[in-house]
């Protein structure tokens, strides 16, 4: 039997890693569309500030995947399913058939439709190439938009860098969906005694830029910076999904026997 799982994060390499231990016989194999092996998406902004080195980022080697003898198909995002000839197509025009398929690929950064938003210097913290990217760009001044978890990490990560920075939150308080108002203020003042600008309440209206950031603007002002990070939280990944028929909602949905 071959068994195919789309995505190399923390699922994908659960189910590979488990299934290999049942079973020495079944072909597995994990196709990524990222350029490395398994590492821990929520360490990234602690890379970022310096807390933890490169290495430190990754939970697999490619040893490990040759040690237990799966095929790890890197650089070959997944960009069709057929499920009559049971097929995956990547982005290369490869053609991987299966026995069993499992999607793990999670979700996406969701990108508001903010103008300027595709200019040099705008960065996420999603992925670890990116987050590289954001690590040699050497800016000054830096404006985070969305509080969630990971914009409060690369919020203190980029300060720890000497950046001057600034959080941008639509709603009326930083991590709205963990705390409530009360035990967000007093994350708020922690924050800006270190030296980080928290604006609540305001939204982002446009990136301003010749070539690259200058400002942010928002509905009560401009915000002069070099570097913008997107921090706006991941929408479920079903374009994937959709090319096989399968039914989607707000994301996959789920049948009870177990199938999709």
């Amino acid at each position: 039997m071959k068994i195919v799982i789309i995505g190399n994060g923390i699922a994908g390499n659960r189910v590979a890693f488990d299934v290999r231990g049942r079973n020495k016989d079944h072909d597995i194999c994990i196709v990524s569309a990222e350029s490395m092996p398994e590492y821990d998406p929520c360490s990234l902004p602690y890379f970022l500030g310096g807390d933890v080195r490169r290495g430190d980022v990754f939970r697999k080697t490619i040893e490990d995947y040759r040690r237990c003898d799966i095929d790890l198909k890197l650089d070959q995002r997944a960009v069709a399913i057929d499920p009559d000839t049971k097929c995956v197509t990547t982005v290369r025009g490869n053609e991987i058939g299966y026995d069993k398929l499992v999607l793990a690929h999670g979700g996406q950064q969701f990108i508001p439709p903010i103008e300027g938003i595709d200019l040099p210097g705008v960065f996420s913290c999603k992925q670890l190439s990116e987050t590289e990217r954001l690590q040699a760009h050497g800016g000054s001044r830096a404006v985070v938009i969305g509080s969630g978890a990971i914009g409060i990490e690369v919020a203190e990560a980029l300060q720890k860098r000497g950046y001057r920075v600034t959080v941008v939150e639509l709603l009326d308080w930083v991590l709205p969906a963990l705390f409530d108002h009360e035990t967000a203020r007093r994350l708020e003042v922690r924050l800006s005694a270190g030296k980080i600008r928290i604006l609540t309440s305001e939204r982002v209206l446009a990136i301003e830029g010749n070539g690259k950031v200058a400002a942010v603007t928002t509905d009560k002002r401009r915000l002069n910076c070099d570097t913008v990070v997107i921090a706006t939280g991941v929408v479920p990944g079903v374009a994937l999904a959709q090319t096989a028929g399968i039914d989607i909602d707000r994301g996959i949905k789920v049948r009870s026997d177990g199938i999709y």
